[in-house]
């Protein structure tokens, strides 16, 4: 899914969170929105380019390019370290709600491109054992 639309729909939900949450609200839009960082740190790894934009228009386009990216933030390890750590601390619990509104957001983009699944590593560990 697009940046715009994960921002547009993040702001949405943080319009309902804010006044419940205040500020600390912005945990959720850290889960639901900054999470996307991955894409751009695979993309600086993968091609020693800082360019934003360019990483932009590579992921934009990425059905085509390449397969098995592993973004580090997507994957159900990471999934799991973020559910416990919510049970800890309301900060966490806010950008675990977030991180699940992110990636049904995802789920929902991957059933209309079903030609994507194979783009991304879904798993770090099974990612590591194929490279």
């Amino acid at each position: 899914m697009l940046p715009l639309k994960h921002f547009l729909a993040s702001i949405i939900v943080l319009g309902f969170l804010f006044p419940f949450y205040k500020l600390w609200g912005l945990a959720f839009l850290i889960g639901s929105f900054f999470i996307d960082v991955d894409h751009y740190l695979w993309y600086i790894i993968r091609h020693r380019n800082f360019s934003l934009k360019n990483a932009y228009f590579y992921h934009k386009e990425r059905p085509r390019r390449e397969r098995d990216m592993l973004h580090i933030f997507h994957v159900w390890e990471f999934w799991v370290l973020m559910f416990v750590l919510a049970f800890f601390n309301n900060f966490f619990a806010l950008i675990f709600l977030g991180l699940v509104f992110h990636l049904i957001l995802d789920f929902i983009d991957l059933y209309f491109n079903i030609d994507t699944i194979y783009n991304r590593a879904f798993s770090f560990f099974a990612w590591l054992q194929r490279h």
